[in-house]
């Protein structure tokens, strides 16, 4: 999971934020605010969904899953842990544990849930869930 460094810096200006304005917001420091904007360091998840209310974006507008192009990979580029996932689909933690690990297929009631908490199609979420675990036969 990626910060794109461009397009964080570009949001924050379009809001008409400083970096100390962003900081003080989400609560950390300036120089954490100008680390992701020029380095691309991750902030930590909780600071993520704060980032994205106070631009008023979703996390994946301005974080890439880069080569994570998994559920995994999806679920961390929204900033989402697997508990919150769960909530959503009104499952136990661990039931979607094994659903993102292979363990399960994907319910086709949870599709459309899947594709509009990580901001992709539905047949994306389809194709994630046939997809076989790197290093697995």
């Amino acid at each position: 999971m990626r910060i794109r460094r461009k397009q964080l810096r570009e949001l924050r200006r379009l809001r008409g934020l400083t970096q100390a304005a962003v900081a003080e917001a989400v609560g950390c420091s300036r120089a954490a605010v100008s680390m992701w904007e020029t380095r691309g360091t991750t902030p930590l998840l909780n600071r993520l969904h704060a980032l994205a209310e106070v631009l008023k974006a979703p996390v994946s507008e301005f974080v890439d899953g880069g080569q994570d192009a998994t559920l995994r990979g999806l679920r961390k580029s929204a900033g989402m842990l697997q508990r919150d996932i769960a909530g959503m689909l009104h499952v136990g933690t661990p039931t979607y544990c094994d659903v993102e690990t292979h363990r399960q297929e994907i319910p086709d009631r949870w599709i459309p849930i899947l594709s509009k908490a990580y901001g992709v199609s539905s047949e994306e979420i389809r194709r994630l869930g046939k997809q076989r675990p790197r290093g697995k036969n």
